[in-house]
């Protein structure tokens, strides 16, 4: 009988929860400096932010660096993406990465 109530809160927490990761999903759009011409490079940079995100604070391996990139050309971007998103946790009022 609990079961219902607890599918309920879990129905309302994801509803709530989605909502905040959509916004903060936005957080790295909103700061990466590479535009929408070089596709690969912004996915780098956002797998560096996203890598930060779930994992915290930090330095990775640079093998993980390069795994995670897709590419070890792309291994500047991600670093570049996981330092962006280190200030952005640690300082929520850091700006755009400026390349």
């Amino acid at each position: 009988m609990e079961s219902p109530d607890f599918e309920s809160s879990s129905v309302e927490s994801s509803s709530v929860e989605s909502s905040g990761a959509e916004d903060r999903g936005k957080a790295w759009a909103e700061r990466c400096p590479i535009g929408e011409e070089s596709p690969a490079r912004r996915e780098a940079w956002r797998r560096g932010w996203k890598y930060r995100k779930e994992r915290g604070p930090g330095t990775p391996k640079m093998e993980v660096a390069a795994e995670m990139a897709g590419s070890s050309d792309l291994v500047s971007e991600w670093l570049e993406g996981f330092g962006a998103a280190d200030r952005h946790f640690t300082d929520p009022e850091a700006g755009p990465l400026r390349l």
